[in-house]
């Protein structure tokens, strides 16, 4: 579903810049490698409302001590607290422990591959639970952050339809609208990556934006 009638062509054109830029300017960060639903649940926590550049000390220490979902079932509270406490939102630590729990009661020691069971975990939202079934488990889903709601807003001059543009089914729409048939993987991270480090909330970097040519909100400032 999407609320907004941008030409297919735009969307094509908008995708293939998106996935080449991709092929060489994608972030190497260590969630990203040998991906699987566990790495990508416990690199998504972690990067709540956190910059990636301090979550990935903690996050290899993580991985050292609980490298799979079966070491996290029998967790310590107090080891995990004093684990991440750099990272700050000491509620984490609380959330990673009921998370634990639930994956060792609810639901068979395994993380669940459905976008409605994963959001009953402790913490699990839409973007998270659908970041763990694309980057975790290879599905093609759509994912919707402020990276992305900013860049769409930007290029194709569209707004949400409510307050909470995290939440818009239409926004949700239009995102799932614009998924590749292939490499959504590396579609998806390109926006977060882009989003992050080029087009950012404040002095974004549009002289070097890839998108910048079919940007509505750059070409209108010329």
């Amino acid at each position: 579903m999407s609320d907004w009638k941008i030409p297919t062509v735009e969307k094509k054109r908008f995708r293939k810049k998106i996935l080449n830029w991709s092929k060489d300017n994608l972030r190497d960060y260590p969630w990203r490698k040998k991906r699987n639903p566990y790495k990508v649940l416990i690199s998504e926590i972690l990067l709540t409302r956190t910059k990636a550049k301090q979550v990935v000390p903690v996050y290899n220490e993580f991985m050292e001590r609980y490298p799979n979902v079966r070491s996290i079932l029998n967790m310590k509270f107090e080891i995990v607290a004093e684990l991440i406490k750099s990272l700050g939102l000491a509620f984490r630590a609380d959330m990673l422990k009921t998370l634990s729990e639930q994956l060792k009661n609810d639901y068979n020691k395994k993380i669940p591959g459905n976008v409605n069971r994963l959001k009953k975990l402790r913490g699990v939202g839409n973007y998270c639970a659908n970041a763990v079934l694309c980057f975790g488990m290879g599905k093609k889903r759509a994912i919707l952050d402020a990276n992305f709601i900013r860049i769409y807003k930007r290029v194709f001059g569209i707004r949400p339809k409510t307050k909470t543009a995290k939440s818009d089914k239409y926004f949700w729409g239009f995102a799932e609208t614009m998924l590749p048939k292939k490499k959504y993987v590396e579609y998806n991270y390109g926006i977060l990556d882009l989003g992050g480090y080029i087009c950012k909330n404040r002095n974004p970097e549009c002289n070097i934006c890839p998108v910048n040519e079919i940007c509505k909100k750059y070409n209108k400032s010329l």
